[in-house]
């Protein structure tokens, strides 16, 4: 349900390069008439990093955390915030309700992941990541009430996603052409560098991450190129 952690869950996203593009102003992508900032995506990027940075240097953890490229999680995060203000708007329009205890469970899960950004950034990055689970858990709530019932995860998970699919057919969104969004607006999906020039090595980014490819030899590749990349252009 919506207490998965949807901030950590961007390792299957296509990545996005990150040398040879620079960002175009504070727009990353527009949902009808509201702006999706860039300086949220870079800032829910930077709170990723430093999670994925602390997990690693826990012994109990280190071992699992896998080191991922900063523009794969650019790339997941435009397309969270899209997601969070598709959710808002179709919470807006049928006027949805919420299980307010439900969401103050999932944000006391996620506040251990809070602790573990800087102090500085705590209440933004809170206040953010509830935005994203309000709008999850009112959609997760519509689509039990549709099926009626008691409908299964699996189920619903599907009623979700069905839901989402059609609201979106009716908005516009419109993503910043160096996230590479395809017709339907999800970040990564198309070779964002025929939008622009851009270097060979940052060419190499586009590529699927190894759990999305059919290619055997794609996780050595791709740790091969992540070995490449300088310090701050990857987390964990």
């Amino acid at each position: 349900m919506a207490n998965r952690l949807v901030l950590l869950a961007v390792a299957g996203s296509s990545v996005l390069a990150l040398t040879g593009c620079t960002q175009s102003g504070n727009v990353a992508a527009r949902v009808d008439d509201t702006t999706v900032p860039t300086s949220e995506v870079d800032f829910l990027t930077r709170m990723q990093c430093a999670s994925l940075g602390k997990a690693a240097e826990d012994p109990q953890q280190g071992q699992a955390t896998q080191t991922v490229a900063t523009s794969q999680i650019r790339t997941g995060m435009v397309n969270t915030l899209i997601q969070s203000e598709l959710n808002r708007q179709l919470a807006a329009s049928k006027d949805l309700s919420y299980d307010a205890a439900t969401l103050r469970s999932v944000m006391q899960q996620f506040e251990t992941t809070v602790k573990d950004v800087p102090k500085k950034d705590q209440d933004r990055f809170r206040d953010l990541v509830e935005d994203v689970y309000r709008g999850q858990l009112q959609v997760y709530t519509y689509a039990e009430s549709e099926l009626g019932g008691s409908p299964t995860q699996e189920q619903v998970q599907q009623e979700v996603a069905r839901i989402q699919d059609e609201f979106r057919a009716s908005v516009d969104v419109d993503v910043n052409p160096e996230y590479g969004a395809d017709a339907k607006g999800v970040a990564g999906s198309v070779d964002a560098s025929l939008s622009r020039a851009v270097s060979s090595f940052a060419k190499q980014s586009l590529e699927a991450p190894p759990d999305q490819s059919t290619d055997p030899d794609a996780q050595a590749r791709y740790t091969a190129w992540l070995g490449t990349l300088p310090a701050d252009q990857k987390c964990g």
